[in-house]
């Protein structure tokens, strides 16, 4: 498979709410892997590529939710969860302003700086 990633990932659990565009619901997931540009979510629900979820972050070090458009770029089933999570998510952010990507950013250097350090070569 082709890397399309537009930057380093770090593997970050995180706790993240979402509000679907189309459907107006609201759901919760983490991420598994987390960058600038995108994440991988483990989610309850299923979605379709093409699907615009608002994604909220709510970091320890920000007042307020950061809130990101995304976009569902794949998804697939996957039994090995041992919680409540049914489906891996690719999702790519768009329209990010940079001061979310900023806030993205501080995080993982406040809480993950070994997650930065080993991928620092690979650019954010």
């Amino acid at each position: 498979m082709d890397e399309k990633r537009g930057s380093v990932r770090w593997n970050i659990i995180l706790p993240i709410r979402y509000m679907g565009f189309a459907k107006h619901n609201e759901g919760y997931a983490r991420t598994k892997d987390l960058s600038t540009t995108g994440a991988c979510v483990e989610t309850v629900e299923k979605h379709e590529p093409g699907d615009k979820l608002n994604v909220m972050f709510e970091f320890p070090d920000v007042e307020g939710t950061v809130c990101v458009e995304s976009e569902v770029i794949w998804q697939k089933h996957s039994q090995g969860f041992q919680e409540e999570y049914n489906y891996l998510t690719g999702l790519a952010f768009r329209r990010i302003r940079d001061c979310h990507k900023q806030c993205i950013l501080d995080y993982v250097i406040d809480h993950h700086p070994q997650q930065l350090r080993e991928r620092w070569w690979q650019g954010v």
